[in-house]
């Protein structure tokens, strides 16, 4: 049995099928010389296992045959996964629009009406083939950057948290799902030398390669700063001024940063123009969290960062997200939306951590319909013991 051809190196195939001699005879001369590597076949079902062995690029093929007509032909082409792609021609000396309709509805490229004009033949295959290369590399290159954004999405995915730390007073459980495999969402929990907790979430504007690039960039300043993690406002100052580059660019983020102080039962927290968190208390959730907020990163100078102070309870819990949660559509471009979230907390409040993200996921999931997410989507609870 012949073996499927290298694609990548060999001529076009032209498969071309008639029962007639003449016919083959006439479309071979019109064909041979143009760099094609040419099989005929004078039946459907020669047609057909030749189709099979070979997977041509093109089949030429005549309607008018006995026991299996091009008609029959054609549809068993398309219902076979290894010929679904291969494009049809037919030939015929029928010129009845309904013929041509029933034709390419059954998936055939084209129709050349007999007698065949040498001319007409080598132009309607020359710009069906060169469609078809194009499309085949179109999807290869899709291919190769699909296989990178992947890559670079799991290599994205070993900068966040691998464990969430617990000082006994404070425990996090945490969501991440990026929208083209790698994107802006950032989001950490610090242990400071203090005793309390850092907690940073990021949204860099943009998608793919350019906002994980910054995203990872952000991660490893936040990280490498040794000093000020306990201030908010300075926090965000160095970070905005380690980007300044950026101001000649397109790129933001919007930013939030806490300092959780179990001990003292008090947050403090700066909001870069970033969704302020949502507070649970008693079962109930009271949202949004009151938040002085500032400009995203990276556009201008910061003149001041205000940080609010919050007084927290035993029991407390407050969710950090990204709009990636709430912007969440359906085809209809209907959004999920801040009300539906907080309904969604009221609903499964009394849920332990990870369960309550999971609903949550699940109530953004199923609005969405099965529509794929345009933006990345983070949720961060912390829960107060």
């Amino acid at each position: 049995m012949a073996q499927p051809r290298n694609e990548a190196v060999d001529a076009p195939t032209i498969l071309v099928v008639d029962d007639t001699p003449m016919n083959l005879s006439v479309l071979v001369r019109i064909l041979e010389g143009s760099g094609y590597r040419i099989l005929v076949a004078r039946n459907g079902r020669a047609a057909l296992e030749i189709a099979r062995q070979t997977r041509p690029d093109l089949v030429m093929l005549d309607v008018v045959m006995p026991e299996l007509n091009g008609f029959d032909v054609c549809r068993a082409l398309k219902q076979d996964a290894a010929t679904r792609e291969t494009i049809v021609i037919f030939l015929s000396a029928l010129g009845e629009v309904a013929d041509k309709v029933s034709g390419l509805e059954l998936g055939a490229a084209d129709y050349i009406t007999k007698p065949f004009q040498s001319q007409e033949v080598l132009a309607r295959v020359r710009g069906h083939l060169l469609r078809k290369q194009l499309e085949r590399e179109l999807r290869l290159s899709r291919d190769r950057l699909a296989e990178e954004l992947r890559s670079a999405g799991e290599m994205q995915r070993l900068l966040l948290p691998r464990m969430l730390p617990e000082n006994g007073s404070v425990t996090f459980a945490a969501h991440y799902r990026t929208s083209l495999h790698s994107g802006g969402d950032y989001y950490d929990v610090l242990t400071l030398d203090t005793g309390r907790i850092g907690i940073f979430v990021a949204d860099v504007s943009g998608h793919g390669a350019s906002a994980a690039i910054i995203m990872a960039m952000m991660r490893t300043l936040l990280h490498s700063s040794n000093s000020h993690l306990e201030d908010p406002a300075q926090v965000f100052d160095g970070m905005n001024h380690h980007f300044a580059y950026l101001r000649e660019t397109s790129l933001f983020a919007t930013a939030l940063y806490a300092v959780i102080d179990s001990t003292a039962d008090r947050m403090q927290i700066a909001c870069a123009g970033h969704p302020p968190p949502l507070l649970l208390r008693e079962g109930h959730p009271i949202a949004p969290l009151s938040c002085d907020a500032t400009i995203p990163l990276f556009m201008f100078d910061l003149k001041s960062v205000p940080v609010s102070d919050h007084e927290l309870r035993p029991g407390d819990r407050l969710l950090f997200y990204t709009d990636g949660i709430t912007e969440r559509q359906t085809v209809s471009r209907d959004m999920f939306g801040l009300e539906r979230l907080i309904e969604t907390l009221a609903r499964y409040a009394a849920s332990d951590p990870e369960h309550l993200l999971g609903r949550v996921i699940e109530e953004v999931e199923s609005f969405a319909g099965g529509h794929e997410p345009d933006d990345d989507q983070t949720l961060l609870l912390a829960s107060m013991s």
